[in-house]
């Protein structure tokens, strides 16, 4: 079974349609609100009506794992795009460790309940999709370590549990502080591999209140997502 046949089985294209809008606006209530946002509200973002929504996704679990699924399709397009049009493999990886944050892969997984997210990592779709991903950053660590870019110690899986960090560091969208704190940790991160001599951190050194901050607002705790009861 291939990702496509798992996601989606035939359907008309008013059907995909429908599907693909309902996915997208459970997305971005998911990232803004949590996944307890309210059904009716998906439909309504989604420009379908509450019956559609639930002919699609009678459950809960199933839009998330859904909505899951269809991240790791992106990140796996994103991957593609990013190896085909960056010659510089430099910039190349950046690009990879920053897909985290466009995507919000981390946010999405964290809303998961332990067995939908083992659903979806154990499903063929991300099986498939995390081995494509896998020979992808291979091959752009290889051109990164030919043209000496990148420390002759860091290897594939150095950079897929990277990703995997800065994933579960992603803020939710619209807070500053989080926002810059995430630029500092993702810049931290790449400054590690590379063999270049690190040059400025964006922002401002963070501060023990700032930390304080953070964990006041919940922001800490959308940083280390831990999968719903």
């Amino acid at each position: 079974m291939t990702a496509s046949d798992e996601v989606s089985a035939p359907l008309r294209a008013d059907a995909r349609r429908n599907r693909q809008q309902i996915i997208d606006a459970a997305r971005t209530l998911f990232v803004r609100r949590g996944p307890e946002v309210p059904m009716d509200e998906i439909a309504r973002t989604a420009g379908v009506g509450i019956g559609t929504l639930y002919r699609r996704f009678p459950h809960r679990d199933e839009l998330i794992r859904a909505v899951s699924v269809d991240n790791f399709q992106r990140l796996r397009e994103l991957a593609r795009v990013i190896e085909d049009e960056e010659s510089d493999p430099d910039v190349a990886l950046g690009r990879l460790l920053r897909s985290t944050l466009e995507l919000r892969l981390g946010l999405i997984l964290s809303v998961l309940s332990p067995r939908a997210f083992n659903s979806v990592l154990g499903s063929p779709a991300v099986t498939e999709i995390r081995a494509e991903l896998m020979d992808i950053v291979g091959r752009v660590v290889q051109r990164a370590h030919d043209i000496g870019v990148l420390r002759a110690d860091i290897g594939p899986g150095d950079v897929v549990l990277a990703m995997i960090a800065l994933a579960r560091l992603v803020p939710p969208p619209g807070e500053p502080l989080s926002d810059m704190a995430f630029e500092r940790m993702f810049a931290l991160t790449l400054d590690g591999m590379r063999t270049t001599p690190p040059g400025p951190l964006p922002g401002r050194p963070i501060t023990v209140a700032d930390v304080d901050e953070l964990r006041s607002t919940g922001a800490l705790n959308n940083w280390h997502p831990t999968p719903r009861q």
